[in-house]
């Protein structure tokens, strides 16, 4: 299945000391790679506030040229509108619910699993903030973040 990365895979590329091996290492069959937009404008953000150097800019670079960018659009509204009704209880198609209290998911994540749900993209991430979607809106492939920078280290 192909692959969608959140923006905290993206930041963990960038600060790889190898953004090519990292790039092979979470994508061992090489899978279609997509990055949603909102994923991008995230992280140039965190790349203009903290004022990264030119290495991490090249690697983020290097990923952006070698991945397909999803575009925010209208024909994502309607997996948004279920996607956060769910994550606050609120979805009138269910009853039951994995989660006990209301998700309240950031605006960006939701886009984010948006674009997972409606491509039936795998979701890269180590956030647990789409924990409660897995297996209902879309397939997510979580990393703990220090497995993560170990995993990258090499």
């Amino acid at each position: 299945m192909n692959l969608l990365f959140d923006t905290n895979i993206i930041i963990s590329i960038a600060r790889s000391t190898n953004p090519v091996r990292a790039v092979e290492l979470l994508n061992p069959n090489a899978e279609v790679i997509y990055i949603s937009i909102a994923s991008i404008a995230e992280v140039q953000s965190i790349a203009f506030q903290n004022n990264w150097g030119s290495v991490k800019l090249t690697s983020l670079e290097y990923l952006f040229s070698n991945v397909t960018v999803i575009e925010l659009t209208d024909i994502l509204i309607d997996s948004y509108i279920n996607i956060d009704a769910f994550s606050q209880r609120n979805h009138p198609s269910f009853q039951e619910f994995p989660h006990k209290t209301s998700r309240n998911m950031g605006k960006n994540d939701l886009w984010i699993a948006a674009t997972a749900s409606l491509l039936n993209l795998t979701l890269v991430t180590t956030d647990a903030d789409f924990d409660h979607l897995n297996n209902y809106f879309l397939q997510r492939y979580k990393l703990e973040p220090k497995d993560l920078r170990k995993y990258l280290a090499n």
